[in-house]
């Protein structure tokens, strides 16, 4: 027996029907759910961070993306369908007027759901938010340079950083993700080296972490009391000191004791050549720490060779630093290249121990 509207007379054989009423009657008399009249937005005027649960929480793009986002996380958490509907969401937010700053803003909110008999409805509500700027702790921080928890100290193995390490450092802490790289509130160069001052402990120890692996460094923590929280909570100080090592591809050092060539960073942490066997080893970095690691004595042995002939899978060189009067002659199992094809003529950098030839690089120079 078909169904009548009591307010608009219609039956349920020409419109779906909710409840005791028609379809379009239920959503402009009851609605399809409830929600707050207002919600309060605050966001920082620098960063463009909201306030969320207690927190500060990064934004979007613009404000007004960030705005329409949290419309729709806080609207959709405090939703409620009404008496007869079984499941109601926001569908859509949307502004009434171009963000221009704080004021009163009315926001267009399309909300759907679905009736106990399967019925769809949406139905479009308007909530008010009253949008308010402030300055969060990260940028008053920034800004004062004060309130950091943290703070890293970025080292050379051997106490001072070198300027290659230095620029390293430097393109590394500005390519961190937003999170990391926002969580540093001051950057300081000095004499010894580069400190981070940071605004808490878990993003200083991820920026350290971050460090040791990219530069097989090594972290030491110290932690110093410094006064209480307004709660009457104990307020530390967390130091990280990172160092790492200050070598560089090419370079022969003692490592444990033995000469060793360092190729570069390899995906486990560091690639050596042992230079009396000639086998390649990698070492993580907490290993070559523990082994100990410092430049050759005396500097490292680097010659510059010309190739004169390969032949017969032996190679002949001419030594350019005695004026190309020396002739060094080696089976090819004997020389390790790091470097391009050799050409007959080419000038190298190169590296002599025991009958072993290592060749890393070309020399620009020409002529003899």
């Amino acid at each position: 027996m078909a169904r009548v509207c009591p307010v608009c007379g219609r039956s349920s054989s020409e419109v779906p029907f909710v409840g005791g009423l028609c379809r379009d009657c239920y959503i402009r008399e009851v609605g399809v759910a409830r929600l707050p009249g207002r919600i309060h937005f605050v966001y920082c005027q620098y960063c463009g961070a909201y306030r969320y649960q207690g927190g500060w929480n990064r934004g979007l793009d613009t404000v007004e993306d960030t705005l329409v986002e949290y419309a729709h996380m806080v609207l959709s958490r405090r939703l409620r369908p009404t008496r007869d509907v079984e499941e109601a969401w926001v569908e859509d937010v949307r502004l009434e007027r171009p963000f221009h700053g704080p004021g009163i803003y009315r926001l267009l909110v399309t909300v759907a759901g679905r009736s106990r008999e399967g019925v769809g409805l949406t139905q479009e509500l308007v909530v008010e938010a009253k949008v308010d700027a402030a300055v969060c702790p990260a940028c008053t921080a920034r800004i004062t340079e004060r309130g950091y928890e943290a703070i890293v100290q970025v080292r050379g193995s051997g106490g001072r950083l070198s300027d290659r390490l230095r620029g390293e450092v430097l393109d590394f802490i500005g390519g961190l993700d937003g999170r990391l790289r926002e969580a540093i509130i001051k950057i300081d160069e000095v004499r010894e080296g580069v400190d981070l001052y940071v605004l808490d402990h878990t993003s200083a120890r991820m920026i350290a972490g971050k460090l040791r692996a990219a530069f097989m460094g090594r972290t030491i923590d110290t932690y110093k009391l410094v006064g209480r929280r307004p709660d009457g909570k104990r307020r530390g100080r967390l130091t990280i000191s990172v160092r790492i090592p200050d070598i560089e591809p090419g370079q022969v050092l003692l490592v444990g004791g033995r000469e060793a060539l360092y190729l570069g960073r390899s995906r486990r942490g560091g690639l050596f050549v042992d230079m009396r066997s000639g086998t390649h080893f990698e070492l993580d970095a907490e290993t070559l720490w523990e082994r100990g690691f410092r430049p050759h004595p005396g500097g490292a042995p680097e010659r510059r060779v010309m190739l004169l002939s390969r032949s017969g899978g032996t190679y002949v060189f001419l030594d350019a630093d005695t004026g190309y009067q020396r002739v060094l002659e080696y089976p090819g199992e004997y020389v390790h290249v790091y470097t391009g094809r050799l050409v007959e003529g080419g000038l190298y950098r190169a590296f002599l121990a025991g009958r072993r030839l290592y060749i890393i690089g070309t020399v620009e120079e020409t002529g003899y």
